[in-house]
């Protein structure tokens, strides 16, 4: 089940003001112990701002990006460390850099949005595609009935041709 950050923020705060213990958030509200744990670290050093909903997705520039993966292998820095350092509300974040640069190189390593603008970016490919083959399947059915009606006039005009 997905939360929402209100619904995580509102959790780290039971956890911490109310001292309800982490397994017992889990088990009546439904998020697992090192999600909580990773949530309350964040809480701690960022506070309620690394839980507010930008309207405006966040931008991770190149060097940000290769500081962080300069971080994890220079220092051994966790994933989970860099991404509370960098405040961001999904550790995997900073995961998905280190992969891909070890896949691919530094090279690899652009300015980009936050991981869910790839998720809107892969969707407006696939749509621009699907509108593209929509757009081709309704030329040729269009064809194929001009063809349909066209081709009694074609054997038409060939039979009075053949007559002369």
């Amino acid at each position: 089940m997905k939360l929402t950050l209100e619904e995580k923020l509102e959790n780290v705060k039971l956890h911490i003001e109310d001292g309800v213990p982490l397994y017992e958030i889990q088990r009546t509200r439904g998020q697992n112990v090192t999600s909580l744990k990773y949530f309350v670290a964040l809480y701690r050093k960022w506070g309620e701002k690394a839980f507010i909903k930008n309207q405006e997705r966040r931008q991770y520039s190149r060097e940000t990006k290769l500081k962080a993966i300069k971080e994890h292998f220079e220092n051994n820095k966790s994933y989970r460390q860099i991404a509370i350092d960098l405040m961001l509300t999904e550790p995997g974040i900073v995961s998905d850099w280190i992969a891909m640069y070890k896949e691919k190189g530094e090279e690899s390593i652009k300015d980009t949005c936050s991981r869910e603008a790839y998720k809107h970016h892969d969707d407006k490919v696939l749509e621009k595609e699907y509108k593209k083959l929509l757009e081709d399947l309704e030329r040729t059915k269009a064809e194929n009935e001009y063809l349909k009606k066209s081709f009694p006039l074609v054997l038409e005009r060939s039979k009075q041709s053949r007559k002369k």
